[in-house]
């Protein structure tokens, strides 16, 4: 029974470690955070004004 238990947690923590890779969360974070998922873009910001 112990070994059952053993190997359970064992898989959950593997699970829970390798689940979410960096490269995957920055992925799916800018496509939620920019319109929705479309394919329309905001313009950059401008150009800060310049101390001349």
């Amino acid at each position: 029974m112990k070994k059952l238990a053993f190997i359970m947690v064992t898989v959950f923590l593997n699970t829970a470690l390798f689940s979410c890779t960096p490269n995957s969360i920055v992925e799916n974070s800018t496509e939620q955070a920019c319109c929705d998922g479309e394919d329309n873009k905001p313009p950059p910001p401008p150009p800060p004004p310049s101390d001349d």
